[in-house]
């Protein structure tokens, strides 16, 4: 399926079909959609979080106000992103990571230290972090539909919950977004969307 008819034809899952789980390579596939996602200076500030076992499942489903898109589906994934801390130019998490790129690691330091600057003024870090995150849930979606497999993206949920059940530090990292996976047990509903005429402006 070329994207834009994966475009076209993904919609908000809501149950899946539990007799049909993905398979390791769909997994793997989904999962590279989203490390291959761009993101903010090429820091990749997030870790994927993709939870197959019923056990862990039963858990986050708990987290996620009792959403049967996660309860049925054979994955769901939490993107978590890094905590502000992480993000100061100076700190050698960034230090490591801009490390990686041709050129003066100075060079690459200063170059991201005024649009760190204009964040923490605006008090927009964390925000600016979550983002990163949609981003990878996006093309996750979009990619998992080029395969004929459904999803849903998932903003309601208890973040510390989740934190809890993927053991993860709250002082080190936020949930940004999470969203289900898998082969649908639904009829595939028509997309409502508006025209470009009412959407564009040309300028």
């Amino acid at each position: 399926m070329d994207f834009l008819s994966a475009m076209k034809r993904r919609f908000a899952c809501k149950r899946y079909d539990q007799s049909n789980p993905l398979t390791e390579a769909e997994i793997s596939q989904i999962l590279e959609f989203g490390r291959l996602t761009p993101t903010s200076f090429g820091l990749e500030p997030w870790s994927f979080h993709a939870v197959v076992s019923g056990e862990k499942k039963e858990q986050l489903y708990r987290a996620c106000f009792e959403q049967e898109t996660v309860s049925t589906s054979a994955m769901t994934v939490a993107v978590l992103v890094h905590t502000a801390p992480y993000m100061d130019p100076d700190g050698r998490w960034v230090r490591e990571r801009g490390g990686r790129f041709p050129g003066s690691l100075d060079f690459f330091v200063e170059d991201y230290r005024p649009y760190h600057t204009f964040l923490a003024e605006e008090g927009r870090i964390d925000c600016w972090l979550r983002s990163q995150g949609y981003l990878a849930i996006a093309n996750m979606m979009t990619g998992a539909r080029t395969m004929g497999i459904q999803s849903c993206a998932i903003e309601g949920f208890d973040e510390q919950k989740v934190l809890d059940v993927l053991g993860a530090d709250p002082a080190r990292w936020q949930v940004s977004l999470l969203a289900s996976f898998g082969h649908p047990a639904e009829a595939e509903r028509e997309k409502i969307r508006l025209s470009a005429e009412e959407l564009v402006v040309f300028h």
